[in-house]
């Protein structure tokens, strides 16, 4: 009898596990469970904890999903071909009240497909390029931010159709370097039905009758050089509007504090 019982409680465990995985209703707060485990150990191995710096959004009464992601990426180095230590922090569209997926699903949303995050770079021994950012830029979009959603590398778009700097911008006191682009890259919506780990943290895409289409998006990077600790560091927003783009600066980034230990 006890062990009857034994393994129905442990069927029952394994289908409310399955249920929190699958079902829509708790996308946000598998969202959340799964970046706060994630972020434990990338943390750990980031470029903020090696130089013992701190980086604070204010991300609270906004409608962007409340944490930063944290990824380690070693495949840059191979991509601009020199020895880099590479970490990207980045949040997104929230998910819909009573909706199971990220706003960056909805392209009738404002956050359609919008990002708002920043690198952390060692191992330039320089102050990086514009064209170091555009193919930073380009790099994170076709091999990470896409195929996180379904998209493998090789179908994945992006190009630059225009780039030109702008006014510095002060944050946390120092001054960054700004650009803005206008680009044409891929959405996350499809219809496909595969699983993608970018699922966990986005939610599912909604049933939609294009795949990964075309769109001509906005976006702003912002660079800061700290010879002394060799750290190229680039916040950078995308978004569909400039109005977005205007509003990440002015209340999110320019309100940014950065420190060290």
């Amino acid at each position: 009898m006890r062990r009857r019982w034994s393994i129905a409680a442990g069927a029952l465990l394994v289908l409310c596990a399955l249920v929190f995985i699958k079902a829509p209703y708790f996308g946000k707060d598998r969202a959340l469970l799964v970046v706060r485990i994630y972020d434990r150990y990338q943390e750990e191995q980031s470029v903020a904890k090696n130089l013992g710096m701190d980086i604070h959004l204010h991300l609270e009464d906004t409608d962007l999903f409340p944490l930063l992601v944290t990824y380690n990426d070693k495949n840059l180095s191979r991509y601009l071909g020199k020895p880099l230590h590479f970490t990207v922090d980045y949040t997104f569209g929230d998910f819909q009240k009573g909706k199971g997926y990220s706003r960056i699903y909805d392209d009738t949303d404002p956050l359609y497909n919008a990002y708002l995050g920043y690198y952390s770079i060692t191992g330039f021994e320089r102050k990086i390029t514009e064209e170091d950012l555009m193919l930073l830029s380009e790099y994170d979009m076709l091999h990470l931010a896409l195929p996180a959603v379904g998209l493998p590398v090789e179908e994945a778009a992006f190009e630059i159709l225009a780039h030109e700097k702008q006014k510095d911008v002060i944050i946390s006191s120092y001054t960054f370097t700004s650009y803005e682009s206008s680009v044409v890259t891929n959405g996350p919506e499809h219809h496909g039905v595969a699983f993608a780990a970018g699922d966990l943290l986005f939610g599912t895409s909604p049933p939609s009758p294009v795949n990964y289409p075309l769109h001509e998006m906005k976006g702003r990077v912002y660079l800061y050089y700290f010879k002394d600790l060799d750290l190229n560091l680039v916040f950078y927003t995308l978004a569909k509007s400039d109005a977005l783009l205007h509003d990440f600066e002015e209340n999110i980034l320019k309100k940014a504090e950065i420190d060290f230990q």
